[in-house]
Formats: C-alpha cells, structure tokens, sequence
C-alpha cells in the first residue's frame, strides 16, 4: 500500500515505478507473450510521469495568470487546506465600504495580520468626519467599480 501521507503526485510516481519494476521483471522472462505484455506497463509508466510532469507546469501557470489577473491571490488555491497562506481580496487602493453602514467608505492604505484580532485592513475613509483607522476584514466589503 501506498503511504496515504503523501501527495497524488506522490502517489503516481511511486505507482510508475512500481510499473517499471514490474515490467523489468515480466521482460526477463523466458516465455514470449510474457515479456510482450512488458511493453504495455512500460508505456503507462511513461505516461504517468509526464502526467505528473504536465500537472505541474499547468498548475504554476494557473497560478501565474491568477496573480496577473487579480494581485491579491498569493497562493496555489488549488494546494488544498495544508497551506498556510490565505487568499483575501483586499489590496491597497481598493475601494471598500463598512457592512454595518455601506455609505462610509474609503481606500485601503495597508494590511496586516495581528494574532489577537485576525487580519486587519487600514482603511483610509473619504468623509472628512471618520477617522483613518484599523477595521476587522470580516467588517469590510469590497465596492463594485462604479
């Protein structure tokens, strides 16, 4: 059995190779037919690996074009839970209002993440009466470009 730990991409290398080594052994036998259905094993070993090869090309490519097309995605969304980084779609200079009251708005100046309070947005607001301050992501929404 293969180690349930490991990744898929671990799992069909390790599959491939079991298929090489078993082709290798069925091509040293001595009956014809045998040593023919080798081939056969051969080939799905090859094709695994470069699988396993073209996944991973198109993955850091998917990437790529996620971060040209939107900056804020930092990381493979497709690495599963195990990562440690997290998307947000608040950048600097992004338009966002309060969910609580939608008519103070204003500009994101920076971000940060602060153990206590969780991830928090500098918010630089457009009414000359609201303070610039530190606001709770989960209290922001993002405005739809007018």
């Amino acid at each position: 059995m293969i180690n349930p730990n490991k990744t898929l991409s671990q799992k069909a290398l390790a599959g491939a190779s079991f298929l090489r080594m078993h082709a290798e052994g069925m091509s040293e036998d001595d009956d014809f037919f045998i040593a023919l259905m080798s081939e056969p094993h051969v080939i799905a070993a090859n094709a695994i690996e470069q699988l396993v090869k073209e996944n991973a090309e198109l993955r850091a490519q998917l990437v790529a074009f996620q971060k040209a097309a939107n900056p804020a995605v930092a990381v493979d969304l497709a690495s599963g839970p195990d990562t440690t980084a997290c998307y947000t779609p608040f950048v600097k200079g992004a338009r966002v209002c309060l969910k609580v009251h939608p008519y103070q708005r204003g500009t994101i100046a920076n971000t940060r993440f602060d153990d206590r309070r969780g991830y928090l947005i500098s918010v630089r607001f457009d009414s000359e009466f609201e303070n610039n301050r530190w606001v709770k992501a989960n209290h922001l929404e993002l405005i739809p470009e007018e």
